[in-house]
């Protein structure tokens, strides 16, 4: 593991809110498995949907401070901090202001989820209202979204605008042959991937494998290239 630890963006590690951890003995095991895994900074990031019911961003809060102290427990240097996945709807800026949506770790970052099949101009729009609020759209998993994966004029004009781009480290996993995996190595050695998350739902099927991902990354791409994406952040936000 490189000595400097590594950030998480997107994790599903609070229990009982999501599809990701059930309990607080499984939230133990997933935190306990991102450790070692070298993570040392996570972001809780609950799935946030258009639910008639909107999220209380306070009893989020109150699920990442327990969360933290059993980090602690596991490492001192471990630190989990608060979030969400949002899948994107109108409105958002207007949900933030009323407690209803948690940007990233308190900043103007908001990760954002697409669904696979949303058309472009649907993606252009959503892009233009958050930036024009001042905020800091991240899509999550833009290896899922189609209309951006596929078209690189479209990733290009994206960042241009002032967005920004993750990837899930499960989808780094592929050998020689898997195409999504050599396309996300192209794009991260092209600087255009910013952020990667783990996505993790459990320590089984969806598990975090951040070491394993970098590893792989150090192996396939020049190093400079893998830093830029794991800890020069400055440069981005």
């Amino acid at each position: 593991m490189n000595s400097k630890g590594y950030l998480d963006i997107h994790s599903h590690i609070l229990p009982g809110i999501d599809d990701g951890s059930k309990n607080w003995d499984m939230t133990r095991e997933m935190l306990t498995h991102a450790y070692n895994q070298g993570t040392r900074i996570m972001v809780a990031t609950p799935h946030n949907y258009p639910h008639k019911s909107k999220q209380d961003n306070d009893a989020v809060r109150e699920l990442v401070k327990k969360a933290n102290e059993m980090a602690k427990e596991i490492g001192p240097d471990f630190t989990i901090l608060e979030g969400n996945e949002i899948l994107y709807r109108d409105g958002i800026p207007d949900e933030i202001e009323n407690n209803h949506i948690l940007p990233l770790a308190g900043t103007r970052c908001l990760l954002v989820e697409f669904l696979p099949g949303e058309e472009y101009k649907r993606i252009l729009h959503g892009i233009r209202e958050l930036t024009e609020y001042g905020y800091y759209p991240i899509i999550a998993h833009v290896e899922r979204v189609h209309a951006l994966f596929q078209d690189i004029d479209n990733i290009e004009e994206i960042i241009e605008m002032g967005c920004f781009l993750q990837t899930n480290t499960g989808s780094l996993m592929g050998g020689m042959f898997d195409k999504k995996s050599a396309r996300l190595r192209k794009l991260i050695k092209d600087g255009q991937i910013h952020f990667l998350g783990s996505d993790c739902h459990n320590t089984d099927t969806r598990p975090a494998r951040m070491e394993e991902a970098v590893s792989k990354l150090y192996k396939k791409l020049p190093e400079k290239d893998v830093d830029r994406l794991l800890y020069d952040k400055r440069k981005y936000i």
